[in-house]
């Protein structure tokens, strides 16, 4: 028997998880994100070594970061970010999909 298959989940402010989150969910999830609140953010988890977080919001621009569990690295997005880049490129990390590290630059985070 094959063991299941890991399902991606977002969880929004950490108040909510949404497993197999579809893209009407991130893009609603997106425009809700207001960075007037504490807690304007968003977190996409692949499965549990790679993850991607969104903050901010579409007034004051987005952040995003992705983090590689199996390096121990992190990636922040460069250049500018709407709605719809933004919702796009988590819809593409969601599935994994070829040439979504292609669809913003990045440049790696020193902690």
């Amino acid at each position: 028997m094959n063991p299941p298959a890991v399902q991606p989940t977002l969880e929004i402010a950490g108040e909510r998880r949404i497993p197999s989150p579809t893209d009407a969910q991130i893009r609603q999830a997106v425009g809700s994100l207001d960075a007037c609140t504490t807690y304007a953010f968003l977190i996409l988890d692949r499965d549990a070594r790679h993850s991607m977080e969104v903050s901010g919001d579409a007034r004051e621009g987005f952040e995003i970061e992705h983090y590689v569990g199996s390096t121990g690295r992190r990636y922040r997005a460069t250049g500018d970010l709407d709605v719809e880049k933004v919702v796009a490129l988590l819809a593409a990390y969601r599935d994994d999909a070829a040439g979504w590290r292609e669809m913003v630059p990045w440049q790696e985070v020193d902690d």
